[in-house]
């Protein structure tokens, strides 16, 4: 972790305030958040972990984004107020409300999270590359299917090798990783609408106290074709009936048959759970930790039962 002694100095660099307060918020895979409190001014700080290798950019690429979504109006995301190149660090504004689980959603909720997906992958794409240019920003353009597969897949079981991983899981990995790359290729000749996918969307969403719901935690937001259901599916904790609605709420605001949804989630679904055993076998390598050697194992026998 680092020092409250850093974080606060991160704090007082940004000029939005002067004397803060600075708690331990909680943490993530390769960030650390921080309250920042001043008088009745709330903030978030988001620093990047100092044994974070992989994504650097990803506070980065969050400011992009949520710069550009203020300027769209989006309110159901924090806005991003000061990021610093040098240190890494991001400072959002502090979203007031109550982490609420899917599974606890109401079927107003699961509408809402509908319509919000929509509403944030419909912004205008190709505006995005013009306001970063205006504005200063790097600017994160399309992320391809198979671009993604070798950024969470390949690339990241790259990393994982590095350790003194079983020879039955690195032959499991490499042929999945193989098969999900040859489907891709022949899926590149359809044509699919692109737009802002949330990314890493989290199973737990702020609602305030007036039942607004909040997006957050936008460090793998990106340009694609697919805007999460396969994810959602996998790491949300929607139960059946729940996500059966949200999917047909879904083809209302996307204006798609829930057949179409239903196969485009089925197909990605391999593809996702493939990249979920790379994940935990890279984290089995780095810790040598038993809980994520039975993660890896766990995750091989779900992808396995959803097959080809």
């Amino acid at each position: 972790m680092h020092a409250i002694e850093d974080i606060t100095t991160h704090a007082i660099k940004s000029g939005l305030v002067k004397n803060p307060s600075v708690s331990f918020l909680a943490e993530g895979f390769g960030n650390e958040n921080y309250l920042v409190k001043e008088n009745r001014s709330l903030f978030v700080l988001r620093v990047k972990k100092k044994t974070e290798s992989q994504f650097l950019d990803s506070l980065e690429r969050e400011n992009s984004f949520l710069k550009y979504f203020a300027e769209c109006g989006l309110d159901f995301c924090p806005k991003a107020l000061f990021y610093d190149a040098e240190d890494n660090f991001l400072i959002e504004d502090y979203i007031e409300g109550k982490l609420v689980a899917q599974k606890d959603f109401s079927a107003e909720q699961i509408d809402q999270f509908a319509q919000q997906l929509h509403e944030l992958f419909s912004l205008d794409v190709q505006a995005f590359e013009t306001f970063c240019v205006q504005n200063e920003l790097k600017f994160f353009g399309y992320v391809s299917p198979i671009e993604s597969l070798e950024q969470y897949g390949f690339n990241r079981f790259e990393e994982a090798k590095k350790g003194d991983l079983p020879k039955d899981v690195v032959m499991w990995v490499e042929e999945r990783l193989c098969k999900n790359m040859t489907y891709l290729k022949n899926m590149e000749d359809k044509k699919y609408n692109r737009g802002f996918s949330w990314g890493d969307i989290q199973s737990k969403l702020i609602i305030s106290n007036s039942g607004k719901m909040y997006f957050y935690d936008f460090e793998h937001v990106h340009i694609a074709n697919s805007f999460g259901l396969s994810y959602i599916k996998i790491h949300g904790n929607l139960k059946p009936k729940q996500f059966d609605l949200l999917v047909e709420r879904c083809a209302y605001y996307f204006k798609r048959s829930k057949e179409d949804l239903l196969h485009e989630i089925i197909a990605n679904e391999m593809i996702v759970r493939t990249n979920d055993v790379v994940w935990a076998a890279m984290k089995w390598a780095s810790t040598e930790a038993a809980e994520f050697k039975d993660l890896t194992y766990e995750r091989m026998a779900l992808a396995h039962d959803v097959g080809w």
